[in-house]
C-alpha cells in the first residue's frame, strides 16, 4: 500500500494536485454560492422596486 501511496517517487507531486484541486473544487464552489446569493437578492430587489 505504500508503495502504491509513493507511486514511483512521484506521490508527494500526485497527491499535492490532488490536495490542490479539492482546495480549487471548494473555492469555486464556495463563490458560486455567493454569487448566486447575490443574484438572488438584486432579482429580490428588482421586483421590490417595481412593485413600488
Amino acid at each position: 500500500m505504500i508503495e502504491w501511496l509513493k507511486m514511483g517517487g512521484y506521490g508527494y507531486f500526485v497527491w499535492s494536485s490532488y490536495g490542490m484541486l479539492a482546495v480549487a473544487i471548494l473555492v469555486e464552489l464556495m463563490l458560486l454560492r455567493r454569487h448566486r446569493e447575490q443574484a438572488c437578492q438584486r432579482v429580490l430587489d428588482a421586483l421590490e422596486e417595481d412593485s413600488q
